[in-house]
């Protein structure tokens, strides 16, 4: 599977931390990234952790020549297909996008 970064937002992620990788993880309250609670946030979030290197679960490496990405078997699902990551320059936020449309539109970035 792979993973279009848009030139804004490698421009921008590459501000935001000098590393080359990161995870795209839930934040559901499903994972030890999570910040937030389940119920009706499940699958709905998602958020960018900057990595040196990843591990268990977040193991499966999303195609991008820009950026080793990471995520677990268990978020593949809810990323579909024709996976995008972009910025919105007017508000500075990351967006998560897929062939159905919006994934996210809030996607931050962890310290």
């Amino acid at each position: 599977m792979k993973i279009t970064i848009t030139p804004d937002a490698v421009a921008a992620l590459k501000k935001r931390f000098e590393t080359r990788s990161f995870i795209l993880a839930l934040n559901d309250g499903t994972n030890r990234f999570s910040d937030v609670g389940g119920s009706c946030a499940v699958a709905d979030k998602f958020q960018i952790i900057p990595v040196e290197m990843t591990d268990t679960p977040f193991t499966e490496v999303l195609e991008n020549p820009e950026f080793t990405v990471y995520t677990s078997k268990e978020e593949l699902p809810y990323l579909g297909e024709d996976v995008t990551l972009d910025i919105d320059q007017r508000l500075n936020a990351f967006q998560l996008k897929n062939r159905s449309g919006r994934l996210d539109a809030n996607v931050p970035v962890k310290p």
